[in-house]
């Protein structure tokens, strides 16, 4: 190995590790902390809102700094090129209904199949929701955390993994099951979803280099979900 490949490697590494997003979210509960109705994330759904919408925008900032300091460009990343904007928004919508369906086919396979896993068919998170604020604010997180935030993460970690390690299908998959790992306080169930949605985002922008689809399909899943748990409560499984 080139001492070039190598600074590559550890460069890429580095700003792996800087955008997984422990980091930001590390800085904002400090941030946080001093003011009480903020200091516990899971207590409501404002303290979790400042939280996830204050880590949202120092990550944003920090993927943009990265990107600029190596000459590249945020938009390029985001957005590739020559690309129909309207075709990939379509496709986005497109995989909304798809999502629903392998979410609920997949909840229901653990339930019959890996009891041990199941979780119930209470959301711990969506618990939280006690009024409309509550759903307008969640509704907030949903486009801006996971429409963007981690589209745009996603898309970043995969290109440095592709700069630096090996192959951009190889970075989807390992920072697929992270992002699968990240939603265990969801339940052991919600995290084998997560990470089933991980790999299809992730796939989505190796197969088109931008992250369009997969933010609209992914912010609005997040959105109708938190609708419809809000309205109907916990939903029914095979």
């Amino acid at each position: 190995m080139t001492p070039r490949s190598l600074k590559l490697r550890l460069l890429s590494l580095v700003e792996i590790l800087l955008t997984l997003g422990f980091l930001t979210d590390a800085v904002s509960g400090a941030l946080l902390l001093p003011f009480q109705a903020f200091a516990n994330p899971l207590g409501s759904v404002r303290a979790l809102a400042a939280l996830t919408l204050t880590s949202s925008v120092l990550l944003a900032l920090l993927i943009g700094l990265l990107t600029r300091l190596r000459g590249e460009s945020v938009r390029d990343l985001c957005l590739g090129h020559g690309i129909s904007l309207r075709r990939e928004v379509f496709l986005g919508l497109g995989l909304v209904p798809v999502i629903f369906l392998v979410s609920f086919l997949i909840k229901s396979l653990v339930h019959h199949a890996l009891p041990g896993l199941y979780s119930g068919e209470r959301n711990v998170l969506e618990e939280l929701m006690r009024s409309p604020v509550d759903l307008g604010l969640f509704l907030v997180v949903a486009i801006v955390a996971g429409g963007f935030r981690e589209e745009l993460q996603r898309a970043f970690i995969i290109r440095r993994f592709e700069a630096g390690w090996g192959p951009a299908w190889l970075g989807a998959l390992l920072f697929g099951l992270l992002f699968g790992y990240g939603h265990l306080v969801q339940g052991r169930d919600e995290a084998i979803i997560a990470g089933v949605f991980g790999l299809l985002w992730g796939g989505i922008y190796v197969a088109r280099r931008n992250i369009v689809a997969a933010s609209v399909s992914h912010g609005l899943y997040d959105a109708l979900e938190l609708i419809r748990y809000y309205l109907c409560g916990p939903m029914r499984f095979l």
